[in-house]
């Protein structure tokens, strides 16, 4: 029968490949995530015309070494124009940060304020205590407290607020990841904390962002050209990844590459970042329109 199939193989069908399947494609021909109508300019309006009541504040939290500080300063610098490093940042073991920080935006960002914090470790009782973050959620700790990893902070500290103001607390939290870790590294401990934390932030309403950053570590071809971040497929199986693991919609998840060495900006640079600053910073002013919509319906009840 053998002899039949190689010589009528429209009838018994081509004898089975023993070739390898290709390797999965690295790059899509268009972008996998829509930027039809977005350019710099289109972005930057959208962010002016934000209703900047009382100043909203973004937590940048996440674990250790993922680049929280540089994404503060990255998103400084494209709100400024030029490069700027006002967040001290660097590859220290352990959380690089250890004192809650406040840096001010200056330009396109004059209105919003950055908070850093320490960073999430995956071993018990190192990196941020987890309390700490529903106290900044409050509004209660001050800028400079020092955390301490093995406590969260005390009530009679004169770095803890007592009646904190809308205006103290937080309106949008950022967690940042390193894309690279979204390949299975990432510590099941890691990946606790953070959940734990996630849960604290949906019981305040708080609206939560995630960024995935140096994806041009991640895949060779956004190393390249930056212009690649949303045609890589290892990029987008890292958002996919992120959106599954701490069950949050995949929108609200974004690629980018922080400004680390470079010294001048680049358009290709600056639009993942402004597109994740104009869903940050919308997300803070709507949390702060929603709690002043609450605070006036209460006044009038009050007044009837």
């Amino acid at each position: 029968m053998d002899w039949l199939k190689g010589w009528f193989p429209a009838v018994f069908g081509d004898p089975p490949s023993n070739d390898p399947p290709p390797p999965p494609k690295v790059q899509t021909d268009t972008p996998w995530r829509s930027l039809e109508s977005e350019t710099t300019s289109t972005i930057v309006q959208a962010i002016e015309k934000l209703d900047r009541k009382k100043t909203p504040g973004i937590l940048v939290t996440g674990p250790t070494a993922a680049g929280k500080s540089s994404f503060i300063n990255s998103c400084l610098s494209v709100g400024a124009g030029r490069r700027t490093a006002i967040a001290q940042s660097g590859n220290a073991v352990g959380s690089y940060t250890l004192e809650f920080k406040q840096y001010h935006g200056s330009k396109l960002l004059s209105k919003f304020r950055f908070m850093d914090s320490m960073g999430i470790e995956g071993t018990f009782g190192k990196g941020i205590n987890p309390l700490d973050i529903t106290y900044l959620l409050q509004g209660h700790i001050k800028s400079n407290y020092k955390f301490d990893q093995d406590k969260a902070i005390d009530k009679e500290s004169k770095f803890y607020r007592h009646n904190p103001k809308l205006e103290d607390k937080i309106h949008c939290v950022v967690f940042v990841i390193d894309a690279k870790t979204m390949k299975a590294s990432i510590s099941q401990a890691h990946v606790d904390k953070i959940k734990w934390i996630q849960n604290e932030i949906k019981k305040a309403d708080v609206p939560r962002v995630i960024i995935l950053t140096k994806c041009d570590l991640l895949c060779d071809k956004v190393k390249e050209n930056a212009d690649n971040i949303f045609k890589s497929m290892k990029v987008k199986r890292a958002v996919d990844t992120a959106s599954e693991l701490f069950s949050i919609e995949k929108s609200s998840v974004y690629p980018v590459i922080n400004y680390e060495v470079d010294v001048v900006l680049s358009t290709a640079k600056n639009v993942p970042i402004l597109l994740a600053l104009g869903q940050i910073l919308g997300n803070a002013c709507d949390f702060v329109e929603r709690a002043h919509d609450v605070s006036d319906k209460a006044c009038l009840c009050c007044w009837n």
